[in-house]
């Protein structure tokens, strides 16, 4: 063998083996598999699986803007009364919900943020296990017994107003019929301390009826609220009735109310988009009341358009316009 044998020998050995060098360097790994979120509809509607997880996640909300109508403070795009929240010009809220199901129930949590272009903010939060036949559920959040009982037809809600605070409560489902019963902690209320709520609700076909007991216990005073309720064809209606042994009660239904009121409430859905709402509130100490009308169109998939009107007995009027896009 001479020189040049070798060395050309020499040569393509090491070209071979830098080849493979370089073909071993840009070898590629094989790409992770692609994990897609899932639609979970265990829940309902809008509810997606939080990748790896077995919890299942809602999110939702609006943005709204209003105006305002006062008789005597003219037009404003600030202020107003939609059943206990602040509003303003521009208003916004974000909801999230999440569940998953487990060994004892469904493991639930609940966020809510508000605010408003004018300053306002807030938030509201709970979390639970709900096992059918007894659950547990505690939060910062409107009393217990208010959600129990559900909202007027109106915006407005008529003998309603938002009482947020804090409150540890069981509840359940037997048959047709629900429980509840819970305490809250008013102390961030001066001169409040808690109080304690138990109730009932049930029905049958297009009627059912509901019945819940409060106790204040700074203001020594109990309370009852029922209502029954009946579907006919498009039209719903509702008479609701509260007793309220002291107007110092944090249960009161408006502020310095004490004795009965009585709130007739109806709701005609004309159509998939346009509905009509009214709410009566009488109060028999002091003989007050109040009327409120609604007028709601859902415009497009997610924007409504809704106009209400109030009148009281003390010949005051107000109302709003309000445009609406939920998500």
């Amino acid at each position: 063998m001479n020189i040049k044998s070798l060395l050309l020998g020499s040569a393509a050995a090491l070209a071979a083996v830098s080849g493979a060098q370089a073909a071993d360097a840009i070898v590629a790994a094989a790409p992770e598999p692609m994990e897609y979120v899932k639609v979970c509809d265990a829940f309902g509607k809008g509810y997606f699986y939080i990748p790896g997880t077995e919890t299942c996640l809602n999110v939702s909300g609006y943005v709204r803007w209003q105006l305002n109508w006062d008789k005597g403070q003219g037009w404003s795009s600030y202020g107003g009364h939609t059943n206990g929240y602040s509003t303003g010009n521009t208003f916004g809220r974000l909801e999230i919900n999440a569940k998953n199901d487990s060994e004892v129930g469904t493991v639930y949590s609940f966020i809510r943020f508000t605010g408003a272009a004018s300053g306002g903010f807030s938030s509201g939060y709970y979390a639970g296990i709900d096992a059918g036949a007894i659950g547990f559920e505690v939060g910062n959040f409107d009393t217990g017994l208010t959600r129990f009982l559900n909202y007027g037809f109106t915006d407005d809600g008529g003998s309603y107003g938002y009482m947020g605070n804090s409150y540890a409560q069981v509840q359940g489902k037997v048959g047709a019929f629900s429980y509840i019963a819970g305490v809250d902690d008013f102390t961030n209320s001066a001169g409040y301390t808690a109080g304690l709520y138990a109730g009932v609700k049930g029905g049958f076909d297009n009627f059912e009826g509901a019945l819940v007991a409060d106790y204040d216990i700074a203001a020594k005073s109990f309370g009852l609220r029922g209502y029954v309720q009946g579907k006919f064809d498009i039209v719903t209606l509702r008479a609701l009735g509260i007793y309220n042994q002291s107007a110092l009660s944090k249960y009161d239904a408006e502020t310095g109310v004490k004795g009965f009121t009585l709130e007739l409430s109806g709701k005609a859905q004309m159509t998939d988009k346009l509905f009509a709402a009214v709410d009566y509130s009488y109060n028999f100490d002091p003989k007050t009341w109040n009327v409120v009308g609604d007028l709601g169109w859902n415009v497009a998939s997610g924007f409504d358009v809704l106009v209400s009107g109030k009148y009281w007995s003390t010949k005051n009027a107000g109302g709003f316009l309000r445009l609406q896009r939920s998500f």
